[in-house]
């Protein structure tokens, strides 16, 4: 049996399972992954007639178990869990389910399931969302309509990050099309296609960052109509999504040759364009439109203390959640935008193994992570080193995100193995993990300098074996 077959198996044991019991908690991430599988496994609960209850939080730790475990019955953990097994085995024992997509612990539990386990890779074949799809086609085929929810979840943890959906998140891929809920097309993939200005929409772009236009919005808009685009339709600003097909050839041509004369090298330049997702069902005005948009919406929400927003959006609220998270959007815009002015005036420091910076108060612990992937695109680090970002989570306890390029993990760069290492090394209230290529943990401020010691180590004998 391969890999794909023991995954559906694993998959019709839980599933059973779950038939059999009622008065659910189910308990997701706070972003975008996490938010659409929590929304998955409560329609699918809800169309079975169950009991259930969501609680969003932003990290597994003890004593986020402790308080879980008050709260119900019966337990699924959706987006998190494979990496704190022993302690949910200690603490809730057998009544619950882990549906998960990253890097696991060892475990014999039985109603664990994790892409891991069956030779597929949680990094970029399937999400958390993807993950709990699969489960929730196992409970009812005509769960097939949320496999939409599953595409944007996974765009969200950028596993399109080689310009496509890949692996098993294909799969889902298809079965969203076949729903006619989903389009996909190569264009230009740059963030804010449906809602940005054309402005807005270069000077804003933090992925890749375009030199001498960044952050500059006269300079963006004369580079626009220096390339015979009208900015304008009347009184109404245009969006990429109102260029003909001529003018979004013309437009893209002309990032792409801007980022070449700017030192990027040609197939680096040529990967803004790839595939796009495009929710057919939702407003075409609407940043629910487009599958990255909308995963950034949920992120704003999950980051900004208002989760619940994010999933009533993901059940199909459009009138007052809607109105809710377009606000929350705005202010992770703000946010995001400070984050980077921050950085940029104190600058990166580097270590022999890796770039850091620590905000301390200055950035929030729910989006450090984001701005540390965003420097990538910026001069302030290059691409040779992953980059470790600190900010305070309370008085005791610093967060941690780590980010690297696709470049560093093909090398044997693992950042979810070497900070879950390095926390089990130096023990006490450190406690973390992730993927490959992203990836977060918590320490105390007194392990903070023994931390970065064991990550030159570490990060150095991955890269050298």
């Amino acid at each position: 049996m391969g890999g794909w077959e023991k995954l559906k198996e694993r998959n019709k044991l839980i599933a059973s399972e779950i038939k059999k019991r009622d008065d659910f908690v189910i308990v997701n991430h706070h972003d975008a992954d996490g938010l659409c599988a929590g929304a998955i496994i409560a329609k699918a609960l809800e169309r079975k007639g169950k009991k259930f209850t969501n609680k969003t939080t932003k990290q597994l730790y003890s004593e986020t178990i402790k308080e879980i475990k008050e709260m119900g019955k019966n337990f699924i953990f959706v987006d998190f869990g494979s990496g704190q097994m022993d302690l949910l085995e200690e603490n809730i024992k057998e009544n619950f389910f882990v549906i998960d997509h990253h890097q696991p612990k060892q475990s014999e539990y039985k109603f664990h399931s994790n892409p891991f386990f069956f030779g597929f890779d949680g990094g970029n074949e399937i999400s958390g969302s993807g993950m709990t799809y699969l489960l929730a086609k196992e409970l009812n085929e005509k769960n097939k309509d949320l496999s939409v929810l599953a595409v944007v979840g996974a765009v969200g943890d950028m596993q399109d990050f080689k310009g496509k959906l890949e692996g098993i998140n294909r799969k889902i891929l298809e079965d969203a099309e076949k729903t006619g809920m989903i389009k996909k097309e190569n264009d230009l993939r740059l963030y804010g296609r449906i809602s940005r200005p054309l402005t807005q929409f270069i000077s804003y772009s933090s992925n890749p960052v375009f030199p001498g236009l960044a952050a500059d919005d006269k300079a963006s808009a004369e580079f626009i109509s220096e390339n015979g685009i009208e900015l304008r339709q009347g009184d109404k600003w245009r969006t990429y999504s109102d260029l003909n097909e001529k003018e979004k050839k013309k437009f893209t041509s002309a990032l792409i040759m801007h980022l070449i004369q700017n030192g990027f090298s040609e197939w680096k330049a040529k990967n803004l364009i790839g595939e796009t997702y495009t929710l057919l069902k939702e407003n075409p005005k609407s940043p629910l439109r487009d599958a990255k948009e909308f995963a950034t919406l949920l992120n704003s929400c999950g980051r900004n203390g208002q989760p619940e927003i994010g999933l009533a959006v993901c059940m199909g609220d459009r009138i007052n959640a809607y109105q809710n998270a377009m606000e929350l959007l705005l202010e992770h815009r703000r946010q995001l935008r400070e984050g980077i002015e921050w950085v940029h005036k104190n600058g990166v420091e580097e270590e022999k193994a890796f770039y850091f910076f620590d905000s301390g108060e200055n950035i929030k612990e729910e989006i450090v992570g984001i701005i540390a992937g965003m420097l990538y695109g910026s001069k302030l680090i290059g691409q040779n080193k992953p980059i470790i970002a600190f900010a305070k989570q309370s008085e005791d306890l610093i967060k941690v995100s780590a980010r690297a390029t696709e470049d560093l993990v093909e090398k044997g760069l693992n950042l979810g193995k070497l900070l879950r290492e390095s926390c089990s090394e130096l023990g006490g209230k450190a406690e973390g993990g992730g993927h490959k290529i992203a990836a977060g943990c918590r320490i105390s401020k007194e392990q903070q300098k023994e931390f970065k010691e064991k990550l030159n180590d570490k990060i150095e004998s991955q890269m050298q074996n």
